[in-house]
């Protein structure tokens, strides 16, 4: 399952899960993004990992400059698409994100939806944050968004059923391994004509203090800890780990 992230991201993701993100969720997420970063008006932000570019497209509604970064030719043609029917001045590349070369350039980073923890292993993933640090000017703050590994082990589902637009059932079959911490799943998708499609993804799931400990070897200092979208504390319950980082 080495790099799977490169062929998974495509047209068929797309269709079925582009419907779920409702316009009024991304809205509220970028709210707290904003308010979490205290981002000042016309700030500057890389969107690492911007898949379709539903956040860089509502910061730039925003008046917020934004650069989106991506891996999936696919998901950034839509994003393209999208920015250019509504007159956006966004920038979208494509690149690996242990690649981009960004220096001193960003007010902020975000990187939203567990986009993290994809590569192959803890060395990979932590030249990510390395180039985060890099492309952040002085002072600027870095916000990981992904889920809370401690709810999730501690209340782990192996099979979930959800339905999507267009009559799409998606089945998702996961194992999780203590020792690598790593959870895979076999996505299995079908059509309402019956026409079943598979997909496989591996993600290294990180505690805080895994995070917190990795963030500050790439030169960032956490201060800010979230369970969710909606500024909550952290805790066992929470859906989400939402972490903010700064550049000294």
């Amino acid at each position: 399952m080495a790099q799977w992230y490169r062929e998974f991201f495509d047209d068929l993701y797309l269709r079925v899960y582009q419907p779920l993100e409702a316009p009024e969720k991304v809205r509220r997420e970028v709210d707290f993004i904003v308010k979490a970063l205290n981002l000042p008006a016309g700030a500057k932000v890389l969107d690492l990992c911007c898949g379709q570019g539903r956040h860089s497209l509502e910061l730039a509604r925003r008046g917020f400059q934004v650069v989106g970064v991506d891996l999936s030719e696919a998901l950034l043609y839509a994003a393209r698409k999208r920015a250019e029917s509504e007159g956006l001045n966004v920038t979208f590349l494509q690149c690996d994100m242990r690649e981009i070369d960004f220096k001193d350039e960003f007010d902020a980073v975000i990187n939203m939806f567990t986009s993290f923890g994809y590569l192959e292993s803890e060395a990979e993933d932590e030249k990510v944050l390395g180039k985060v640090a890099q492309a952040l000017k002085s002072g600027g703050k870095f916000l990981l968004d992904v889920v809370n590994r401690d709810r999730l082990v501690r209340d782990f589902q192996g099979r979930e059923w959800h339905a999507a637009d267009e009559g799409w059932l998606v089945l998702e079959e996961r194992t999780f391994d203590h020792l690598s911490g790593r959870m895979e799943t076999r996505w299995i998708c079908v059509a309402r004509d019956g026409v079943r499609y598979e997909r496989l993804s591996s993600v290294r799931l990180y505690t805080a203090s895994e995070l917190r400990t990795m963030l500050e070897r790439a030169g960032l200092e956490v201060t800010n800890l979230f369970g969710d979208y909606d500024g909550s504390p952290y805790s066992w319950d929470s859906q989400r780990l939402i972490i903010v980082a700064c550049k000294p």
